[in-house]
């Protein structure tokens, strides 16, 4: 199992390396295009982005919740 864990990591890391060194910018770039003057509007998810995020933090809880009371049932 040692073997197979370290071939992967390594196999991992070489590509990781691999896509910073590919992603490092040339210096005779000029940057990113100037943006555009017509803006387009913003999603409504970026409105609500709390409400979200409350959500999701009570659906964890619930999940959490209810996996520790099955595990209580008395047999």
């Amino acid at each position: 199992m040692r073997p197979r864990i370290v071939f992967i990591l390594t196999v991992a890391l070489s590509l990781y390396n691999s896509a910073v060194s590919f992603a490092q910018s040339v210096p005779d770039s000029k940057g990113p295009p100037p943006p555009n003057d017509t803006r387009t509007p913003g999603f409504p998810i970026d409105d609500n982005i709390y409400i979200l995020l409350a959500f999701g933090l009570l659906l964890g809880i619930y999940f959490i919740v209810k996996k520790y009371r099955s595990n209580d049932i008395p047999a």
